[in-house]
């Protein structure tokens, strides 16, 4: 794995027959405007795209992926639902970290104050594999009751007891040894991407300090996004 690449994986489908509905360009360039200053890395981009459950309206939507991003390269890469986009993602990165990203999810990028860079180092140095960016603030709730403040004053995180798919940051090569035989076991059968995934390898860590607002932002599909034009004022 080189760690001069980063790999940054977003997972769509063609949820719509409507390509206007897409939103998987939104997250590429959310990502790209927040983190790509700050990195000394080459950033190799795949969209990791299921044309179900409309299959006749693949083209379109991936034309408007591409229409949307003209100055950024990436690639597109041909999945059978989420999970199995997210094991290619494994098979296929050439970086020793990744970001996996889901179409509807943008930055909050008033909200990250440390560059990729700083995040990698940070994760390197203690042995992380998980980092994820939170879409509520940073506290005890829902799946995250049990939050602990860890990090200091320089880099803070807070420790969290499970993983959800949320934006997060991975560890290639644990993902790879730890993760992905549950992702593709020989039955057929698989670990899931959450609640599976946890019991298995544990919990991880959020982005910043404990009372930290959500520094992502989940469109979830819903164009009442758009129309109040909320989306133009994230990243």
């Amino acid at each position: 794995m080189d760690r001069d690449i980063f790999n940054l994986n977003v997972f769509t489908n063609v949820a719509s027959p409507d390509p206007a509905h897409c939103l998987a360009q939104h997250a590429v360039r959310s990502f790209h405007e927040v983190f790509a200053a700050g990195t000394t890395r080459r950033i190799v981009t795949r969209v990791f795209i299921d044309a179900n459950p409309h299959p006749q309206t693949l083209e379109a939507w991936k034309a408007t992926i591409r229409d949307a991003l003209p100055d950024l390269p990436f690639e597109f890469v041909a999945t059978n639902g989420l999970i199995d986009g997210f094991a290619r993602s494994l098979e296929i990165c050439e970086g020793a970290y990744a970001m996996q990203l889901e179409h509807d999810f943008v930055f909050m990028k008033s909200r990250i104050t440390h560059t990729l860079d700083e995040m990698l180092a940070w994760m390197g140095a203690h042995e992380v594999n998980y980092l994820r960016f939170n879409k509520r603030t940073n506290k005890p709730a829902v799946y995250d009751l049990a939050l602990e403040p860890r990090g200091d004053a320089d880099f803070p995180v807070c420790r969290v007891s499970g993983r959800s798919n949320n934006p997060h940051i991975i560890d290639m090569r644990y993902y790879r040894e730890m993760v992905l035989p549950h992702l593709r076991r020989p039955d057929g059968s698989t670990c899931g991407l959450e609640g599976g995934m946890c019991r298995i390898v544990g919990g991880g860590y959020i982005y910043g300090s404990l009372g930290l607002p959500r520094t992502v932002d989940h469109l979830d599909g819903r164009m009442l996004r758009f129309k109040d034009a909320i989306r133009r004022n994230l990243y």
